[in-house]
């Protein structure tokens, strides 16, 4: 049975690893021939193995070739060495029917660090780099319009991220690129773009925390990123509670690539198709918040018996029972304040009600987090002075990371009750979070803490 890219020729830079070997991946399988492009003497074995194993596997030819896209005899010596290799013996002739943009760096620094260099090596290779590639391979391209280029651009050229400003830049001029050279070479192939989000491997993993501190909303609302339980695997499905969601596998992001390169695809030129799970289409929710003034209204339900703030108890759990009254008041009185503005998205009087609830059952949980950091070992456990101090809990380091984790979750000033949506769906999420980090710490040894 013929396959769709039989006999066809593709070239992906950078394809020694991650998305491009993913990418040559998905082009062998369907018949491609393809040149594993690497920068690096340190990558010639991996390109080496990756051109080897598809050979294999897929009965095409993969050759893997070192070219520096980032210097200007780079990309010429890429199409040179190509044509040496895939020149047909016979006709003496030498097309090149698929590019992938792919090869690509990242150096992200807030604006005062950004260095001259970090921009000069970042536009030498995101964006002269597939520009000479192109251009050193335009008088081999096809002429009836049936040749494919892919440029490999990221969300970071419409998302403004912290510390992108040169990464970004490269790869919004590449998008501006694509569009141009869909015109210019209209009659030889379509040009398109996809744009990635966050995708496993090493780019991903080289990003510090706080960088992914700050795309953390991006990724809590992108609808394709939510780790399924039963499907993912269980590494997954843990550090997407962490972050938010599950980074891209490249084969997904190889899968869009190759459609833009089938016949099927011959419609579609000058586009930034999107390969990011609905990243760039969902809502960042920013990591400040706005807290509203509101007020108690005589329609408010009867309150709560008072709690009791002192205990002439000696006993430990006694005292933790009257701090837990004592959070629980406070997280009923605070529900009524907020339940209103919060769930007036929800309904008027069930808005009321439901917004009650979760602020409640918010105010219960930092009043638990409170005394759960109070019986840490590192803030001792033993009676000074009269006082009485609360049972320890293990002196285990994650313990405490998710205590701490906790309490930044259900932080009343860091909890919005502006009117919309957005803001009632954060809340819903970090709660729903919050909920999940108790039981944990519950199973690590604190046992739950009932009234």
């Amino acid at each position: 049975m013929s396959r769709p890219l039989e006999g066809k020729l593709g070239i992906v830079t950078g394809a020694s690893r991650g998305i491009g070997a993913a990418i040559a991946e998905n082009l062998a399988s369907k018949g491609c021939n393809v040149v594993i492009n690497y920068t690096s003497a340190s990558s010639t074995e991996l390109a080496t193995s990756v051109a080897s194993q598809l050979s294999s596997k897929h009965k095409i030819r993969a050759v893997p070739i070192q070219a520096d896209i980032g210097t200007p005899t780079g990309p010429s010596a890429l199409i040179s060495t190509a044509r040496d290799h895939f020149t047909d013996p016979d006709t003496k002739r030498f097309q090149i029917d698929i590019i992938i943009n792919n090869a690509g760096i990242a150096r992200n620094a807030l604006l005062p660090s950004v260095t001259i260099d970090d921009f000069e090596s970042t536009y030498r290779v995101n964006v002269l780099g597939p520009l000479l590639v192109v251009q050193a391979a335009q008088p081999y391209l096809p002429q009836d319009r049936s040749g494919r280029i892919v440029n490999i651009s990221s969300v970071s050229s419409s998302t403004g991220f912290v510390t992108q400003s040169v990464y970004g830049g490269t790869k919004a001029a590449l998008e501006a690129m694509t569009r141009t050279w869909a015109r210019e070479l209209a009659e030889n192939a379509t040009v398109n773009a996809v744009n990635p989000g966050p995708v496993e491997g090493p780019m991903y993993a080289s990003n510090t925390p706080e960088f992914l501190e700050g795309i953390h909303g991006w990724v809590l609302h992108t609808p394709l990123m939510k780790a399924r339980e039963g499907v993912d695997s269980e590494d997954v499905v843990r550090e997407a509670k962490e972050s938010g969601g599950r980074p891209a596998r490249t084969t997904e992001v190889a899968g869009i690539v190759g459609m833009l390169c089938s016949e099927e695809a011959g419609w579609c030129t000058g586009q930034v198709v999107c390969a990011n799970g609905g990243m760039v289409g969902s809502k960042m929710v920013s990591g400040e918040r706005h807290i509203m003034a509101t007020t108690t209204t005589s329609t408010s339900p009867a309150q709560p018996p008072p709690a009791s703030t002192t205990s002439t108890s000696t006993d430990p759990f006694d005292t933790l029972l009257t701090l837990e009254d004592q959070f629980y008041t406070e997280g009923y009185n605070q529900g009524l304040a907020d339940g209103a503005v919060a769930g007036r998205t929800e309904g008027r009087q069930l808005g009321l009600e439901r917004g009650f609830q979760k602020f409640l059952e918010s105010g219960r949980l930092q009043g638990r987090t409170i005394v759960w950091a109070n019986r840490l070992p590192s803030n001792g456990t033993t009676s000074e002075g009269g006082v009485v101090k609360l049972p320890p809990l293990p002196d285990n380091a994650r313990l405490e990371k998710h205590i701490t984790t906790l309490y930044a979750l259900v932080e009343a000033e860091s909890l919005s009750t502006e009117n919309t949506d957005e803001a009632v769906n954060d809340f819903d999420d970090r709660l729903r979070r919050a909920q999940g980090r108790a039981k944990v710490i519950e199973r690590m040894g604190s046992g739950p803490v009932t009234r």
